[in-house]
Protein backbone atom coordinates (compact mmCIF):
# COMPACT_ATOMS: atom_id res chain seq x y z
CA UNK A 1 0.00 0.00 0.00
CA UNK A 2 2.66 2.42 0.68
CA UNK A 3 4.69 1.49 -2.26
CA UNK A 4 1.23 2.47 -4.27
CA UNK A 5 0.69 5.61 -2.33
CA UNK A 6 4.28 6.27 -2.98
CA UNK A 7 3.87 6.11 -6.89
CA UNK A 8 0.90 8.06 -6.87
CA UNK A 9 2.65 10.61 -5.60
CA UNK A 10 5.68 10.60 -8.13
CA UNK A 11 2.66 10.26 -11.06
CA UNK A 12 1.20 13.41 -9.37
CA UNK A 13 4.65 15.22 -8.84
CA UNK A 14 5.49 14.56 -12.42
CA UNK A 15 2.12 15.84 -13.78
CA UNK A 16 2.58 18.95 -11.96
CA UNK A 17 6.04 19.47 -13.33
CA UNK A 18 4.81 18.71 -16.80
CA UNK A 19 2.35 21.43 -16.29
CA UNK A 20 4.11 24.13 -15.38
CA UNK A 21 6.36 23.74 -17.57
CA UNK A 22 4.72 23.39 -20.84
CA UNK A 23 2.43 26.12 -19.59
CA UNK A 24 3.08 28.89 -22.32
CA UNK A 25 2.56 32.61 -21.08
CA UNK A 26 -0.17 34.55 -20.80
CA UNK A 27 -0.39 38.32 -20.69
CA UNK A 28 0.76 41.18 -22.53
CA UNK A 29 4.58 42.39 -23.25
CA UNK A 30 4.67 46.27 -24.34
CA UNK A 31 7.68 47.14 -26.88
CA UNK A 32 9.32 50.24 -27.62
CA UNK A 33 10.32 50.33 -31.58
CA UNK A 34 13.05 52.12 -32.61
CA UNK A 35 14.53 53.00 -36.56
CA UNK A 36 18.52 53.75 -36.76
CA UNK A 37 19.54 55.83 -39.20
CA UNK A 38 20.23 53.51 -42.44
CA UNK A 39 22.75 55.77 -44.12
CA UNK A 40 24.33 58.69 -42.20
CA UNK A 41 26.54 59.18 -45.01
CA UNK A 42 23.47 60.83 -46.71
CA UNK A 43 20.92 61.43 -44.22
CA UNK A 44 22.73 63.57 -40.78
CA UNK A 45 21.53 62.37 -37.25
CA UNK A 46 19.71 65.80 -36.89
CA UNK A 47 17.81 65.43 -40.00
CA UNK A 48 16.76 61.71 -39.04
CA UNK A 49 15.62 62.65 -35.57
CA UNK A 50 13.45 65.15 -37.26
CA UNK A 51 11.93 62.55 -39.62
CA UNK A 52 11.09 60.20 -36.80
CA UNK A 53 9.22 62.87 -34.98
CA UNK A 54 7.20 63.90 -38.03
CA UNK A 55 6.22 60.47 -38.12
CA UNK A 56 5.91 59.14 -34.80
CA UNK A 57 5.79 62.34 -32.67
CA UNK A 58 7.39 64.32 -30.84
CA UNK A 59 8.81 61.07 -28.83
CA UNK A 60 10.45 59.84 -32.31
CA UNK A 61 9.38 56.02 -31.42
CA UNK A 62 6.66 53.62 -31.50
CA UNK A 63 4.85 51.30 -29.06
CA UNK A 64 3.40 48.17 -29.63
CA UNK A 65 1.81 46.14 -26.98
CA UNK A 66 1.06 42.48 -27.53
CA UNK A 67 -1.73 40.43 -26.17
CA UNK A 68 -0.92 36.77 -25.65
CA UNK A 69 -3.54 33.62 -25.09
CA UNK A 70 -2.14 30.34 -26.65
CA UNK A 71 -2.41 30.49 -30.63
CA UNK A 72 -4.06 33.57 -30.26
CA UNK A 73 -1.96 37.21 -30.32
CA UNK A 74 -3.23 40.58 -31.26
CA UNK A 75 -1.30 44.03 -31.45
CA UNK A 76 -2.19 47.72 -30.43
CA UNK A 77 0.36 49.84 -31.89
CA UNK A 78 0.60 53.26 -30.91
CA UNK A 79 2.72 55.76 -33.42
CA UNK A 80 2.37 58.97 -31.88
CA UNK A 81 0.57 60.71 -34.38
CA UNK A 82 -2.29 57.71 -34.81
CA UNK A 83 -3.19 53.92 -33.68
CA UNK A 84 -3.29 50.97 -35.70
CA UNK A 85 -3.83 47.33 -34.62
CA UNK A 86 -2.89 43.99 -35.71
CA UNK A 87 -4.40 40.64 -34.78
CA UNK A 88 -3.53 36.94 -35.50
CA UNK A 89 -6.54 34.58 -36.93
CA UNK A 90 -5.49 31.47 -35.88
CA UNK A 91 -8.19 29.95 -38.03
CA UNK A 92 -7.31 30.62 -41.49
CA UNK A 93 -4.09 32.06 -40.65
CA UNK A 94 -4.33 35.42 -41.67
CA UNK A 95 -3.01 38.96 -39.76
CA UNK A 96 -5.96 41.35 -39.95
CA UNK A 97 -4.05 44.51 -39.81
CA UNK A 98 -6.52 48.27 -39.13
CA UNK A 99 -6.46 51.71 -37.81
CA UNK A 100 -8.32 52.66 -35.30
CA UNK A 101 -11.82 53.93 -35.86
CA UNK A 102 -11.35 52.57 -39.84
CA UNK A 103 -13.98 50.09 -40.89
CA UNK A 104 -11.18 48.72 -43.79
CA UNK A 105 -8.76 46.16 -42.98
CA UNK A 106 -5.65 44.68 -44.56
CA UNK A 107 -4.18 40.66 -44.20
CA UNK A 108 -1.04 39.02 -44.58
CA UNK A 109 -1.09 35.53 -44.83
CA UNK A 110 1.11 33.94 -41.86
CA UNK A 111 2.04 31.04 -44.29
CA UNK A 112 3.68 33.05 -46.77
CA UNK A 113 7.25 35.04 -46.41
CA UNK A 114 9.47 36.79 -49.23
CA UNK A 115 11.92 36.51 -46.66
CA UNK A 116 13.45 33.19 -46.83
CA UNK A 117 14.62 31.60 -43.84
CA UNK A 118 18.04 30.37 -43.87
CA UNK A 119 18.97 29.34 -40.64
CA UNK A 120 19.78 30.11 -36.78
CA UNK A 121 22.94 30.56 -35.05
CA UNK A 122 24.03 30.70 -31.58
CA UNK A 123 25.65 34.10 -30.88
CA UNK A 124 27.51 35.72 -28.19
CA UNK A 125 25.93 39.38 -27.27
CA UNK A 126 24.61 38.95 -23.97
CA UNK A 127 21.76 41.69 -22.13
CA UNK A 128 19.51 42.40 -19.42
CA UNK A 129 16.26 43.42 -20.12
CA UNK A 130 13.84 44.50 -17.09
CA UNK A 131 16.30 42.81 -15.26
CA UNK A 132 16.24 39.45 -16.94
CA UNK A 133 19.78 37.94 -18.48
CA UNK A 134 18.96 37.02 -21.65
CA UNK A 135 21.39 35.29 -24.52
CA UNK A 136 21.04 35.80 -28.00
CA UNK A 137 20.32 34.11 -31.34
CA UNK A 138 20.76 35.72 -35.01
CA UNK A 139 18.11 34.62 -37.18
CA UNK A 140 20.04 34.56 -41.01
CA UNK A 141 17.25 34.87 -43.82
CA UNK A 142 17.30 35.64 -47.91
CA UNK A 143 17.61 39.81 -47.12
CA UNK A 144 18.87 40.05 -43.87
CA UNK A 145 19.62 39.29 -40.10
CA UNK A 146 17.86 39.61 -36.97
CA UNK A 147 19.51 39.38 -33.46
CA UNK A 148 16.85 37.73 -30.99
CA UNK A 149 17.85 38.15 -27.01
CA UNK A 150 15.98 35.92 -24.83
CA UNK A 151 15.74 34.25 -21.42
CA UNK A 152 13.77 30.69 -21.97
CA UNK A 153 12.92 30.37 -18.44
CA UNK A 154 10.45 33.34 -18.82
CA UNK A 155 7.71 34.09 -21.12
CA UNK A 156 7.43 30.65 -22.43
CA UNK A 157 5.49 30.07 -25.63
CA UNK A 158 4.61 26.78 -27.55
CA UNK A 159 5.76 26.63 -31.04
CA UNK A 160 2.90 24.06 -31.92
CA UNK A 161 0.40 26.88 -31.66
CA UNK A 162 2.05 28.90 -34.31
CA UNK A 163 2.86 25.92 -36.46
CA UNK A 164 2.94 27.49 -40.27
CA UNK A 165 3.63 31.15 -39.37
CA UNK A 166 6.57 31.72 -41.32
CA UNK A 167 5.70 34.98 -41.54
CA UNK A 168 8.24 36.95 -39.49
CA UNK A 169 9.94 33.58 -39.39
CA UNK A 170 7.94 33.40 -36.08
CA UNK A 171 7.66 29.04 -36.28
CA UNK A 172 11.35 28.80 -36.45
CA UNK A 173 12.33 31.25 -33.63
CA UNK A 174 9.69 29.57 -31.02
CA UNK A 175 11.06 26.59 -32.35
CA UNK A 176 14.21 27.78 -31.82
CA UNK A 177 14.14 29.30 -28.16
CA UNK A 178 10.43 28.34 -26.58
CA UNK A 179 9.71 31.20 -25.58
CA UNK A 180 8.57 34.56 -26.73
CA UNK A 181 11.68 37.37 -27.45
CA UNK A 182 12.44 40.45 -25.19
CA UNK A 183 14.39 42.20 -27.76
CA UNK A 184 14.76 42.02 -31.69
CA UNK A 185 16.71 43.63 -34.19
CA UNK A 186 16.38 43.95 -37.81
CA UNK A 187 19.17 44.23 -40.24
CA UNK A 188 18.64 44.43 -43.91
CA UNK A 189 17.39 46.02 -46.64
CA UNK A 190 14.72 48.44 -44.91
CA UNK A 191 17.58 49.28 -42.43
CA UNK A 192 18.03 48.85 -38.49
CA UNK A 193 15.18 48.37 -36.21
CA UNK A 194 15.15 47.44 -32.90
CA UNK A 195 12.06 46.10 -30.82
CA UNK A 196 12.97 45.99 -27.14
CA UNK A 197 10.51 45.29 -24.03
CA UNK A 198 10.21 47.93 -21.81
CA UNK A 199 6.76 46.13 -19.62
CA UNK A 200 4.87 43.25 -18.96
CA UNK A 201 2.23 41.86 -17.40
CA UNK A 202 1.11 38.51 -16.72
CA UNK A 203 -2.93 37.73 -16.40
CA UNK A 204 -5.62 35.63 -17.82
CA UNK A 205 -6.98 37.07 -20.69
CA UNK A 206 -10.64 37.31 -21.77
CA UNK A 207 -11.35 35.24 -25.35
CA UNK A 208 -12.86 38.66 -26.20
CA UNK A 209 -9.70 40.22 -26.22
CA UNK A 210 -9.00 38.43 -29.99
CA UNK A 211 -12.34 39.47 -31.51
CA UNK A 212 -11.56 40.77 -34.77
CA UNK A 213 -14.17 43.14 -35.21
CA UNK A 214 -16.13 42.96 -38.82
CA UNK A 215 -15.04 45.28 -41.33
CA UNK A 216 -17.12 46.46 -44.41
CA UNK A 217 -14.09 45.70 -46.56
CA UNK A 218 -11.03 43.43 -46.43
CA UNK A 219 -7.77 43.38 -48.61
CA UNK A 220 -4.88 41.33 -49.29
CA UNK A 221 -1.76 43.18 -48.90
CA UNK A 222 -0.39 42.93 -52.34
CA UNK A 223 3.28 42.41 -50.85
CA UNK A 224 2.63 39.34 -49.66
Amino acid sequence: MKEMIKYQLIVILMMIAYCLNSQSFEGSITYKLTADNPNPEMVSDSMWQSILKQQFGERGYMVQRYFYKESNYVSEIDAGLEMGFQAYNPKDGLLYSWQKGSDKAITLDSKKYLDKFVETTEHTELDTILGIPCKSIVVKSSLGSMTIWYNSDHFKMDAKFYEGHIYGHWEHILKKISCLPLKMKQEGFMGKITLEAIDFKKEELSESRFVIPEFKEVSANPMN
